[in-house]
């Protein structure tokens, strides 16, 4: 609630502010462009007095040049001559504009014309000024960049408002505005402008904002001109006072400000209604149900209370979804704990094969009642729990010992069911007599019958007399045996058939091998060949051979341990691919 608040905060602060700013400039821009529609007004109706008053650009030219004579107290005669009523009415009609032939009249008459026109002038100003609330009215004549004459000013804050025309108060300070004043050019643009002529039409108004360094206010100023006899005469300038405007403006912008204000408490106010109503408690609801169900894993209550959570939002589809995720966790736990339960169950299971497997598997060296004559060691270490190879010896009468390794296909449980059949098989046909090549012939007929499973077995069956060393031997698919009888182990390539249950016709071919005293056969399945190390390579026959031959004359225990100790080396961390099979033979002879 508190982020989304302070996101909210962040969003409508921008808004208020950018609104505020616009608002600012749009009422800035609205009051600026009435402001100017007004001074415009009362510019065009000032010069149109000035101009009905002043009639002539002789006026202009005439205070300028006699500033003396026109703002000089009357003479006792010249007061008396105010009064006639033939002059009285001559300057009437140059008032009026009925006659306009100032150069011909008499001195005395053009000064009794300029210095009334002058202050009926002023005085008109004056009471404009009262009336519009402007500043200060001024008429001034640019004389250069610095320079300015000033034929009239009339400033609110020099006269009262009960001054009348014709008061010492305003022929003293009227007085006092005709004259040259400082007007420098560089600080008013407007000015600039004038004096390059853009000013020439009556009606026409330039405006500037110009800094009073004296009393440090900022004023809004219009310049306008007064055309006589077709010309521009002087201008007409008014000042209104720019910090009144600002006043205003921003008594606007405050008070936009605060109903924006208000509008934004009563905007977040209701948008965090909303939120809280539809957003924030929905999932504080869901966030609760979580924390229960992690509790108790009760899915049931959990759905409960998530069908309490009406809002048809993506809140409304997150509680139906966890509804349905709590019910699916515990039907997953459920289907789990069963799973584990067989596991557990298949694992012991496995392990009373591993066990049944290996008792098997002859694992006393050595045996068979303290024989001398020879000496026999064996080992299996399966890939998985059981395997599928197997090895077996055992007496057939007192003077002919039977020695079988055998690789089924196939791993795990199918491979060792297979395994222990064929083992049984082998057993039960040595004892029933004849060559391991008859055996292996009648072991694979009584297979191919019931082979089903299409499955079949790689055997070496090896008959050794004992009496006199001489060894019968026959292989059905399996490695080559590797021999020691001229003191190093070589590779005896024997005949093969075909494995025991592919082709029920399949024939084999016994052979024969006369051991010495001294001389060793090693036997093995392809696990030993086919060890494969983590870049795919094969640990071979060759590095068997010489793993054999660095002690050649070692017991058969030695031997085995050697060609492991190697397998191992050679393979390192890589998994186990295949069961690992090894026996191997040493025969003494009779003593």
């Amino acid at each position: 609630m508190l982020q989304i608040s302070f996101i909210a905060l962040i969003v409508f602060a921008a808004t208020f502010t950018f609104s505020m700013i616009s608002n600012y400039i749009i009422a800035r821009n609205s009051y600026l462009e009435s402001k100017n529609e007004m001074i415009d007004r009362d510019l065009d109706n000032i010069v149109r007095s000035v101009v009905s008053n002043t009639r002539s650009d002789w006026f202009w030219r005439y205070v300028k040049e006699h500033r003396d004579d026109t703002i000089r107290p009357y003479s006792e005669d010249e007061e008396g001559r105010r009064n006639d009523p033939e002059f009285i009415d001559a300057v009437m009609e140059y008032t009026l504009g009925k006659r306009s032939d100032y150069e011909n009249c008499t001195p005395e008459m053009q000064r009794f014309i300029a210095r009334s026109n002058y202050y009926l002038t002023g005085y008109n100003i004056y009471r404009s000024l009262k009336e519009l609330k402007y500043a200060e009215l001024s008429i001034v004549d640019f004389i250069n960049d610095h320079e300015a004459y000033l034929y009239l000013s009339c400033d609110e804050g020099h006269l009262k408002a009960d001054d009348d025309f014709g008061s010492e108060e305003v022929l003293d300070y009227c007085s006092a505005c005709l004259e040259p004043i400082s007007y420098d050019a560089s600080e008013h643009t407007a000015v600039q402008k004038i004096l390059a002529g853009e000013l020439d039409s009556q009606g026409e108004t330039l405006y500037e904002v110009w800094s009073n360094p004296d009393d440090g206010k900022d004023y809004y100023i219009g310049y306008a001109p007064v055309i006589s006899d077709g010309k521009v005469s002087c201008v007409l300038s008014i000042k209104y006072d720019w910090s009144e405007f600002r006043s205003e403006l921003f008594s606007h912008a405050r008070n936009s400000m605060i109903n924006g204000f208000i509008g934004l408490i009563v905007l977040s106010g209701t948008l965090m209604t909303f939120v809280y109503f539809s957003a924030i408690r929905p999932i504080s609801k869901v966030k609760n149900g979580v924390v229960k169900y992690m509790e108790d894993h009760d899915s049931k209550a959990v759905a409960d209370k998530m069908n309490k959570i009406t809002v048809r939002n993506e809140i409304g589809t997150l509680a139906e979804s966890f509804s349905a995720m709590a019910g699916e966790i515990e039907r997953y736990t459920e289907e789990n704990l069963r799973l584990g339960a067989e596991k557990e169950r298949v694992a012991t299971e496995l392990s009373l094969a591993t066990n049944i497997q290996s008792g098997m598997l002859p694992d006393v060296f050595p045996d068979l009642s303290g024989r001398k004559e020879f000496d026999i060691y064996a080992s299996m270490a399966p890939a998985k729990e059981v395997g599928g190879d197997f090895y077996d010896f055992f007496m057939i009468d007192e003077d002919h010992l039977a020695i079988a390794i055998a690789d089924v296909s196939g791993k795990g449980i199918p491979a060792a069911l297979f395994m222990m059949s064929a083992m049984i098989l082998i057993n039960d046909h040595a004892l029933m007599g004849g060559t391991p090549a008859e055996i292996l012939g009648r072991i694979n007929r009584q297979v191919c019958r019931n082979n089903k499973a299409d499955m079949f077995v790689t055997v070496w069956l090896g008959i050794l007399e004992i009496s006199t060393g001489k060894l019968t031997a026959a292989n059905a698919g399996h490695e080559y045996p590797l021999i020691n009888i001229n003191g190093r182990f070589e590779l005896l390539k024997d005949v093969h058939g075909t494995p025991i249950g592919a082709v029920d016709t399949a024939r084999y071919r016994d052979y024969e091998l006369t051991l010495k005293k001294g001389d060793c056969i090693f036997v093995y399945t392809d696990g030993v060949a086919e060890a494969t190390d983590a870049d795919n390579k094969l640990f071979g026959k060759d590095r068997a051979l010489v793993a054999l031959n660095v002690s050649p004359d070692a017991s058969p225990k030695g031997l085995l341990e050697a060609v492991r100790a190697a397998v191992d080396g050679f393979v390192k961390d890589a998994p186990q691919f295949d069961d690992l099979t090894m026996l191997g033979l040493k025969y003494f002879g009779k003593e």
